[in-house]
């Protein structure tokens, strides 16, 4: 055993983490103390004690790792996740429509989450593409006092909207769009659920 080999000496792996450094110094200060070991043993244990006390603080064990030239190994990698594929610069002109013609030619729906479901066939949502929506959607009246003539004293006013979408290829069912930009003043952001075979 190595004199100054802490490691070695709690007969532990230089990257044992807290839990296996604290279950190594339990047994072993059960086994050495000199209570229970006899007297004969107080410098083994005193040992291990400083051995444990240096390892257990992560500062005091960095230092004794860099002195000691301990190379921790590289933590693994973490996993990354597939790189969700652009939208494609294609329209998609079947659903890039005003919003009540979707509605009537069923293209699309309103939820009762207040979201608006847009159906996307096979095609669409295997390549992608994007996708223009325009609608008329509810803005804060910018000159609204009260007795507004503009508004009617309610504070909002309908403003036209065209909502961009960016479908991604492979989109899958139930993913939420949202427009690239709102208008300013939006009263209810907009959101459309991808449903696929539409």
């Amino acid at each position: 055993m190595g004199a100054d080999d802490y490691y070695e000496l709690l007969g532990i792996a230089s990257d044992a983490d807290p839990a296996t450094l604290r279950q190594a110094w339990r047994r072993l200060a059960e086994r050495w103390h000199p209570d229970r070991a006899g007297p004969d043993t107080t410098f083994v244990f005193q040992k291990l004690s400083a051995a444990y006390e240096v390892l257990a603080d992560p500062v005091t064990r960095a230092a004794y790792d860099r002195k000691h030239g301990i190379a921790k190994p590289a933590p693994a990698p973490e996993p990354t996740p597939p790189a969700r594929r652009k939208a494609p610069g294609t329209l998609l002109t079947r659903i890039s429509r005003n919003l009540d013609i979707l509605l009537a030619m069923g293209g699309a729906r309103r939820a009762d989450d207040g979201l608006i479901e847009l159906f996307l066939d096979d095609e669409e949502s295997t390549h992608g593409g994007m996708v223009t929506i325009s609608m008329r959607v509810p803005v804060r009246c910018p000159a609204c006092t009260s007795g507004c003539a503009s508004c009617g004293s309610t504070g909002a006013i309908d403003e036209l909207f065209a909502a961009w979408l960016a479908v991604p290829p492979e989109v899958e069912d139930g993913t939420v769009l949202h427009p690239s930009v709102n208008l300013p003043g939006m009263l209810e952001p907009v959101a459309f659920r991808v449903r696929i075979g539409g």
